[in-house]
């Protein structure tokens, strides 16, 4: 029966990575086999999205963090850190999973198993 199941990715091989990458921002934008992602601090979590504002397919890059939101450089969408909902958009949220000093980051895909 094919179903979609939730697959892990190693991201960074040591936490201290990811940490040096938002020690002077809020937000940054990483390059990975899915493209590009945001990594986003907010009150002390780390959260991962698609770079790509649903509004209008444009770049999350230069966002601001505020009050648990990432709100979009365009046109100012406000997008909640902990669900990816705002404004009747969501922006795709990736979750991540902290193994020993290890940074995976999961994606669904379909399987036949």
């Amino acid at each position: 029966m094919l179903s979609k199941k939730l697959k892990w990715y190693l991201l960074f091989e040591d936490r201290s990575e990811l940490e040096d990458l938002l020690a002077t921002k809020q937000s940054v934008v990483y390059k990975n086999i899915f493209g590009e992602v945001l990594l986003v601090k907010s009150n002390g979590a780390i959260y991962a999205f698609k770079n790509k504002c649903p509004h209008q397919n444009k770049s999350l890059e230069n966002c601001k963090i505020s009050e648990g939101h990432v709100i979009c450089p365009w046109h100012q969408y406000q997008f909640d850190c902990d669900s990816g909902r705002g404004h009747g958009l969501n922006i795709d949220k990736f979750p991540l999973k902290f193994e020993g000093d290890s940074v995976y980051i999961g994606k669904e895909v379909w399987s036949l198993f």
